[in-house]
């Protein structure tokens, strides 16, 4: 049997008509979701295993608290996960090597919650933390030490620092001891050149003197949480052990640490030798 059409309406060939369907949707390549990157974007937490910005965001963190996770790659490794465990257990926090919502607020500061995205506010370089190697101008308010939170008894926290314009990282205290106090203090030079493992890092040392300024030349600081004066406190490269001695540990690479140096002897210079700095 043979199909009739229409010689005054003939339609297009069977062929051409095919031509000009719309392609068939694969339904079968789309019935499945698309799969997760691992990147911690929908929980808001990383773990081994996990990649992306989120990850390499991560890992100039944990360096820049004084935890080498090595090279900042974007993959979460076991060197990565060391270092968070390692973070986690100075913080205080659950040592579970996996950077949740409590592990971001303390690298964050206090209202930084979630992973940080490229381009994010927060941070000079879109990280959602000060770059420790290239400090940022105006990130705080001058002659200010931010701490992010810190222990009613002996730990270490971590906090910023803003001089002569730039903002720094910094550690303060340890496991075994208190980190600095809050309060008001008095910035004098102390050694603008030092050697000793705990003063330095990556060669370069140094270290500024703080004190109460109601008590100058005392060398001392009154601690509540200590019930005493606390003496000898400075702010020096985070050397050694991850951690201070109450001091303010300065973090960064050798660079950095010459950067802070300047800033810190032009604030100096600018204030007569002398200039209020105040932990908050």
């Amino acid at each position: 049997m043979s199909l009739r059409v229409s010689g005054s309406s003939a339609g297009p060939s069977r062929a051409a008509e095919m031509a000009t369907r719309a392609p068939a949707v694969d339904r079968t390549a789309t019935a499945q979701p698309s799969r997760s990157t691992g990147t911690g974007t929908a929980t808001g937490s990383l773990r081994h295993g996990s990649r992306g910005e989120e990850v390499r965001s991560l890992q100039n963190q944990l360096r820049s608290a004084g935890f080498d996770p090595g090279r900042s790659d974007g993959i979460f490794g076991p060197r990565t996960e060391r270092a968070l465990r390692g973070y986690q257990r100075s913080m205080g926090l659950q040592n579970d090597g996996i950077a949740g919502r409590r592990t971001f607020a303390a690298l964050n500061g206090p209202d930084g919650f979630e992973p940080s995205r490229p381009g994010a506010q927060g941070g000079a370089n879109g990280t959602g933390s000060v770059n420790p190697n290239r400090p940022a101008a105006q990130a705080g308010v001058n002659g200010t030490a931010r701490l992010n939170g810190q222990p009613n008894g002996k730990g270490m926290t971590t906090g910023s620092i803003t001089v002569n314009g730039n903002t720094y990282q910094f550690n303060s205290g340890s496991g075994s001891k208190f980190s600095v106090p809050q309060g008001e203090y008095r910035v004098t030079a102390h050694r603008n050149s030092r050697s000793e493992a705990a003063f330095s890092r990556d060669g370069v040392g140094f270290s500024f003197l703080i004190e109460d300024p109601r008590r100058p030349g005392s060398d001392a600081m009154y601690d509540r949480r200590a019930g005493r004066d606390r003496t000898a406190l400075r702010i020096h490269p985070d050397g050694g052990a991850v951690g201070t001695a109450g001091c303010i540990g300065i973090l960064g690479d050798a660079a950095t640490m010459r950067r802070f140096r300047d800033d810190m002897n032009a604030e100096l210079r600018r204030n007569g030798g002398a200039y209020t700095l105040r932990v908050q």
